[in-house]
């Protein structure tokens, strides 16, 4: 609203001023006394009554700034899936998902929802060291441990020529054969092996890494009973040295294949737990969800015995593998809950990862504002803010986002702004409806205040306004305005009072 006043109105207020003076001084004797008021008949009206005014008041000032809003969802980005398969189910458009919630199905493999600020990137579990193995004997595969076959010490790792391939404990790998008269660590660890198996009872032979008599004698015990050539000696390959047990994974070899010391197996060794702060976010997200092993489970981002208990169990819950491992694909993380908007695949389509199988928006409904570029400073993140919903209902809300880049379109440059309600059931039911969002710009408290429409321009510069005396007659007092709202006027005035009044056209 403009701050200056017509000057034509003001004119004819100075003009009804002296149109009341004139006639005064022009009359005289009862006529004049009558016009001045003067007189005791108690029936005479009180002269202000008939001029219309307001009074002057001390008040607070607020100046609203509206603009023009949208309730509703905003948009997130896509869910993709992270694995290859059929999409058998997915939530539907509308749905909050909330942690521990299905996502989709791949596979008939669920996919849920865990809480956190980090991507499952890896495998976490405890997880294999997977190794391959190779033997230095040569000749056709006659037979081959099952696949997933855990070994120990003395078993049989697979035959060749009808002849096993033995494993035995020993840091030293199997490199030359293994005689009389020979000394070395590898004579020491073949030793070590076969007293472990039982060889030796009554401990006749020296543990010394020399290959003499009695370590003869019960290498050719061991050949007979594992089902080897009874010479004595240990052939390049007949046996295999090992750090622990292990288990076949899987065969790079067919029986019938010809080997020459080439690898013939991957196999697992002992487990190795999983550490990190991924593995933090995974122990946090099952505890919360109930998942702890009875309090035994402690988050602590080392993917234990316990931690791979609790998984187990949620794993066996959400009716997914229930392997104690959890790898990309499996679970998807995000901060909090999510609202789906949209499917962006069916049921029954073909997936991969970073196939967009979910639109996403916020769970809670929010308003967005395209701020005009010229009106850029006057919102920021934290104020707070009036929204007038469809039907007039007035509720509170905060300013939670302000991009700090412009998008340009036909109307111009302006930034988006998120604004969050204070009481999100208020707007139940509602999406993409217009509001309005009502900001305050500017303010003033306990200042004197009077109606805009009193203000009188001064021909020669500057404002009054014109003050009703208890006798009915007006003068003009001199104001410097201040702050408009409200259909009120801040004023400044060494002689005006509150509860003065004011003429009002």
């Amino acid at each position: 609203m403009s701050t200056e006043a017509n000057p034509t109105a003001a004119g004819r207020r100075w003009w009804r001023h002296l149109l009341w003076i004139v006639p005064v001084a022009a009359v005289a004797g009862v006529g004049a006394w009558l016009l001045l008021g003067g007189g005791d008949d108690p029936d005479s009206p009180d002269p202000a009554a008939s001029i219309d005014s307001e009074e002057v008041v001390v008040t607070d000032l607020t100046e609203v700034t509206e603009f023009d809003g949208t309730l509703g969802y905003d948009e997130g980005d896509p869910i993709t899936a992270g694995l290859s398969g059929t999409l058998t189910s997915a939530a539907v458009e509308g749905s909050v998902v909330e942690e521990g919630g299905i996502l989709f199905v791949v596979d008939d493999l669920p996919v849920p929802l865990l809480y956190g600020d980090t991507t499952v990137w890896r495998e976490m579990g405890l997880i294999p060291q997977l190794e391959v193995l190779s033997t230095r004997k040569s000749g056709t595969v006659t037979w081959l441990a099952p696949e997933g076959s855990l070994l120990d010490q003395g078993d049989v790792l697979m035959r060749i020529d009808d002849r096993p391939v033995v494993v035995l404990y020993g840091e030293v790998p199997a490199y030359r054969m293994l005689r009389r008269n020979v000394e070395g660590d590898d004579v020491a660890q073949l030793q070590e092996a076969l007293v472990a198996l039982g060889y030796d009872p009554d401990g006749e032979m020296d543990l010394d890494g020399s290959f003499g008599w009695w370590t003869q004698e019960f290498v050719t015990e061991w050949q007979e009973d594992v089902g080897a050539d009874d010479d004595g000696r240990v052939d390049l390959g007949e046996v295999l040295f090992v750090s622990e047990p292990f288990t076949v994974d899987e065969w790079t070899v067919d029986v019938g294949s010809q080997v020459s010391g080439s690898a013939v197996a991957s196999v697992y060794f002992e487990t190795e737990p999983t550490e990190g702060g991924d593995v933090l976010a995974l122990e946090e997200a099952l505890a919360r969800l109930g998942f702890d092993a009875g309090g035994t489970m402690v988050p602590d981002g080392v993917f234990d015995a316990a931690t791979e208990e609790v998984v187990i169990a949620w794993q066996t819950e959400i009716g997914t593998e229930a392997d104690g491992i959890v790898g990309p694909g499996e679970v998807v993380v995000l901060p909090g809950a999510v609202r789906i908007s949209d499917r962006l695949a069916e049921p029954g389509a073909t997936v991969t990862p970073a196939t967009a199988v979910l639109a996403t928006s916020s769970d809670e409904s929010v308003v967005t504002v395209d701020l005009p570029a010229a009106d850029q400073a006057l919102m920021e993140e934290g104020d707070r803010v009036v929204i007038v919903l469809p039907d007039e209902t007035e509720v509170d809300g905060t300013v939670s986002f302000k991009s700090e880049t412009a998008s340009v379109a036909q109307g111009g440059a302006t930034f988006e702004v998120l604004i969050v309600l204070d009481d999100v059931s208020a707007a139940e039911g509602l999406d993409q409806a217009p509001v309005e969002v009502e900001l305050i710009t500017d303010r003033a408290d306990r200042v004197l205040a009077v109606p805009v429409t009193a203000l009188v321009a001064l021909a020669e510069g500057g404002y009054a306004v014109e003050v009703v005396a208890p006798d009915g007659t007006t003068y003009l007092v001199a104001v410097e305005p201040g702050m408009y709202a409200e259909g009120l006027v801040e004023v400044d005035s060494d002689t005006l009072q509150p509860g003065d009044r004011v003429v009002v056209p």
